[in-house]
């Protein structure tokens, strides 16, 4: 082979490659305004419509304690949580991150709930935080409902990482099948939040087995928590097969064609869907090494028993269809 003949060839496998890795741009065009209806968004952007969806088809998530939908209903919310431990308030379409208030143990004597770091959470901050979620302080400005989850008690595997945060993990689903995969670890720079722009961390998952390959932390591979020093590569996660079942029957339970599912793994009930995200971030492509392009060829010339097994995706008022 030529020098010339040589040159061509890897010019021709780079350019293979930038085609393959899918930008902001390319990712709306190709995957989210062709499969996501935007009168379908609400089932995605406001998490207490989602997990309604998810009970009526039988998907998984954490209970729900509580609903304030007004500050009419802030006395009430916080009388209700008095005495209670361990819970977990959050705006109902915030993003992000932002507006999640994640209290501890119950002590009697000091009248309020141990945070993390061992400060306290008083029922008037509370109140207060409550009332800021409804006015729109995490949502744009837009009026929200905040509602209260029980706390996810993590399984082994996943508190091990980082114990002062969840662990979730993101999977990649287009027409209800997984395409990508990858656990997000909260750090002390994230505060406690599974972020990666916050200065969480990534780790690749491949999807047939559930073994870790590779982390990424601020675009740079890792192979330890920068603070629990907990390793994060060849790791094999539990109860696989059942985080993808669950990731599927929640994209499948929504008519959106293109989703970041986000499961947690509860260590007494098991995989839990925590929420889904109609337009997921492209940095999942980084973490796993692996070109979003790439993964969708994988998807389309996958075993024709894969293919059967894909549901309709189902729109607003019943309808079936092909999500492209």
């Amino acid at each position: 082979m030529s020098l010339f003949a040589a040159a061509r060839g890897r010019v021709r496998a780079l350019l293979a490659r930038r085609e393959a890795i899918y930008g902001i741009n390319r990712r709306n065009l190709v995957l989210v305004y062709p499969n996501n209806h935007r009168r379908d968004y609400p089932l995605a952007d406001d998490k207490l419509l989602a997990k309604q969806r998810f009970a009526e088809a039988g998907v998984p998530v954490p209970e729900t304690l509580a609903v304030c939908d007004g500050l009419f209903a802030v006395p009430g919310v916080v009388e209700a949580l008095r005495g209670r431990s361990r819970f977990v308030v959050k705006p109902a379409n915030g993003s992000g991150g932002g507006g999640i208030l994640v209290a501890g143990e119950w002590l009697p004597d000091a009248g309020g709930w141990r945070r993390a770091g061992g400060a306290l959470l008083t029922p008037r901050e509370l109140s207060r935080h409550l009332a800021d979620v409804v006015f729109g302080v995490h949502s744009n400005q837009l009026e929200d409902r905040a509602f209260v989850e029980r706390r996810v008690e993590p399984h082994a595997v996943f508190a091990a990482l980082w114990a002062d945060g969840l662990c979730d993990v993101r999977v990649i689903t287009l027409r209800g099948e997984p395409v990508l995969s990858m656990i997000r670890v909260p750090t002390a720079e994230s505060g406690g939040r599974a972020n990666l722009h916050q200065g969480g961390l990534g780790i690749a998952v491949d999807l047939a087995t559930g073994e870790t390959s590779r982390a990424l932390h601020h675009g740079r591979a890792v192979e330890r928590h920068p603070e629990s020093g907990a390793p994060l590569v060849g790791l094999a996660l539990p109860r696989w097969p059942e985080i993808l079942d669950v990731a599927r029957r929640a994209a499948r339970a929504v008519p959106l064609g293109y989703l970041g599912v986000d499961v947690v793994v509860d260590r007494e009930r098991g995989p839990l869907v925590l929420e889904i995200n109609a337009r997921p971030g492209l940095e999942i492509q980084n973490v796993t090494g692996r070109a979003l392009g790439d993964a969708l060829a994988a998807l389309e010339h996958a075993p024709a028993g894969l293919t059967e097994a894909r549901a309709p995706i189902v729109r607003a008022g019943g309808a079936q269809g092909s999500a492209a």
